[in-house]
């Protein structure tokens, strides 16, 4: 058994293709080697930052934890805000940050050994990530 206080897991930066438009930092509150059948991640956006069109292999949750968030897909964005939970199944493309105004943060539930495909290059992302001119 293993206890992770609150505020003391290590941070660090995410970084690659994936993120555009801010900071954004994450957080493993649990995964190998004490467990092999799950992982949580705390994941923290600076208002603004968000990541690309993407997919995953495998699914993926989303537990809103504080400020004010957005996951997106064909279908439009949907405002996420603490205690959402969001379930995004393996192949469906999506994006997921945080508000234009509002930093946000959320948990990420996964099964170990997934991967993740861009899905869309363009920094602006699909289905109006951005407005025009920006």
């Amino acid at each position: 058994m293993k206890l992770i206080k609150s505020g003391q897991a290590q941070s660090e930066p995410a970084t690659g293709a994936l993120y555009v438009q801010g900071a954004i930092e994450f957080a493993l509150l649990a995964g190998a080697p004490d467990t092999n059948q799950v992982e949580i991640y705390q994941v923290d956006f600076a208002a603004g930052a968000r990541n690309r069109v993407h997919v995953h292999k495998k699914d993926q949750i989303l537990i809103g934890l504080s400020g004010q968030g957005i996951v997106a897909d064909a279908a439009g964005e949907q405002v996420m805000g603490p205690g959402d939970t969001v379930t995004i199944p393996s192949g469906h493309p999506h994006w997921h940050g945080a508000s234009s105004d509002h930093a946000f943060s959320h948990i990420t539930v996964a099964v170990p050994g997934d991967e993740i495909e861009i899905v869309d290059q363009d920094d602006r992302g699909a289905w109006g990530a951005l407005p025009d001119g920006e």
